[in-house]
């Protein structure tokens, strides 16, 4: 099966990867794949479970929704994968689980954070209750989160207990590598709990500063996504990422995509998309935010932004704001030093 350039192409990449033959999962489930393919930010998880089921059939895999999350490289969800990376703490990655996933992926799965005493729970929920178990959809959602912990916390990445509406299955020995001893199924919810203390526990060494300055401007991009085509959306996703790794131009952008950049080219033209004024209107945003709300220097701001120097982000920023960055940050600074 030769896939396009399309929405959800990168979930049948991963499918392949872990051992499933397309061409059988495309006869078996016609309509789930097409779904997948096209409405890969909305489709149902009636639909994820049964894609997820029978890539577990077809691969042999019974444990297929554990795998995908090493199957998976975070960036492949864009944006919402960047906040995920650029979390301060856990309760950051955690508050963004909760916040950034039902704009991520709007199809009616959703996570809870809940605070207790001693300690905190992390849910997958489902905003319908399905008849299926949904097991290797929850084992994708709850999975995520021990791995990524994994080389960040070590020993302390695994939770205290892990709880799953759904019923035990045959081999437990993968579900006891993600998420400890302690399984217990035929609960109420899907969660994984953790001593409280685990909140404040730092995951990125980086500048937290700046980290909630990038979120910021992360937030504003994906908030306004689903007001945008999905070729649009993808070219904001990718510029946004790698302004500061420098290789945003046109024709990175067009290689991430699978583009040739005449063919690039030719599908900015038919959407009417500008990509160097979308470009510089990104930069700008970023540049003015993290003028405003921290205190690094120009030349670490021309490098978040893309620049070689800072000079040439100065000459950028006069051009778009008819002011030097340095007048700019005096009179509209809010950072507390």
């Amino acid at each position: 099966m030769k896939l396009k350039n399309l929405p959800g192409t990168w979930v049948l990449e991963t499918f392949r990867r872990g051992g499933v033959d397309l061409n059988t999962l495309t006869q078996q489930l016609p309509d789930d794949v097409k779904l997948m393919l096209y409405e890969v930010d909305t489709i149902k998880p009636d639909s994820i479970e049964r894609l997820l089921q029978v890539c577990a059939d077809i691969s042999g895999n019974p444990d297929f929704g554990l795998v995908m999350n090493e199957l998976v490289d975070l960036t492949m969800y864009g944006i919402f994968g960047y906040i995920l990376l650029n979390s301060g703490t856990v309760n950051d990655l955690f508050d963004a689980l909760v916040r950034y996933h039902s704009v991520h992926h709007d199809g009616g799965i959703y996570y809870k954070k809940i605070i207790h005493k001693e300690t905190v729970s992390i849910q997958f929920c489902y905003d319908e209750k399905s008849q299926d178990s949904n097991r290797h959809t929850t084992d994708w959602g709850l999975g995520f989160i021990p791995l990524y912990l994994q080389p960040l916390l070590t020993r302390q990445s695994q939770p205290i207990k892990a709880q799953f509406i759904h019923s035990a299955p045959k081999d437990l020995r993968k579900l006891h590598r993600y998420f400890g001893k302690i399984l217990e199924f035929n609960q109420q919810e899907n969660q994984l709990i953790y001593p409280r203390a685990i909140l404040k526990e730092p995951l990125s060494k980086a500048d937290l500063g700046l980290l909630k300055i990038l979120q910021t401007e992360a937030d504003k991009h994906l908030l306004n996504l689903n007001k945008e085509s999905d070729f649009l959306k993808e070219i904001k996703t990718i510029i946004f990422q790698n302004l500061a790794r420098k290789n945003s131009n046109a024709s990175d952008v067009a290689n991430t995509l699978n583009l040739s950049l005449s063919s690039f080219k030719r599908k900015l033209i038919k959407e009417n998309i500008n990509f160097k004024n979308i470009k510089n209107l990104i930069k700008n945003d970023l540049a003015k935010q993290l003028l405003t709300e921290t205190n690094i220097s120009l030349s670490d701001i021309a490098q978040q932004t893309g620049f070689n120097n800072s000079s040439g982000f100065i000459r950028f920023f006069i051009r778009y704001n008819q002011q030097k960055p340095f007048e700019y940050r005096k009179r509209n600074q809010r950072h507390e030093k």
